[in-house]
């Protein structure tokens, strides 16, 4: 089921596939082939896409719950990678040790585009206001 707020973000309620605890603005990928289940592990985890469709809302410990709502629409707080600058387009930073992490988008990475930044990202740890397709 898909949840719309009076302000136009989506929400879904949605299952954690692997071990990885997610924070509140991790990306999240699919980790089923029926849309059920999701993950934030797209290097070594259960991924079976590397295109971002939500973003986690709240701290999970999947080992006390695997549930949790991921926001698909809207604008929302992303965990960055630190190079992400106002108006670019984001991708799932596929990167070693970037799990639920937003990455500027590269050449050839037009199909995994899940958002744009509104800002460029900063803080510690580096997030950034990202504007979500919502088109998964």
């Amino acid at each position: 089921n898909i949840f719309e707020s009076p302000d136009g973000k989506r929400y879904k309620w949605v299952k954690i596939a692997d071990a990885v605890d997610l924070l509140t603005g991790y990306v999240l990928t699919p980790a089923s082939i029926d849309g059920t289940e999701y993950t934030a592990d797209i290097t070594s985890g259960s991924s079976k896409a590397t295109r971002g469709v939500g973003i986690a809302l709240g701290a999970v410990d999947v080992s006390e719950t695997p549930y949790c709502f991921m926001q698909i629409a809207g604008v929302a707080t992303v965990f960055t990678d630190g190079g992400v600058s106002a108006g670019e387009a984001v991708v799932a930073d596929s990167g070693s040790g970037a799990d639920g992490r937003a990455d500027t988008m590269g050449d050839g990475e037009e199909e995994q585009v899940f958002g744009f930044a509104l800002a460029d990202d900063s803080g510690s740890p580096t997030t950034a206001p990202v504007y979500l397709l919502g088109n998964f």
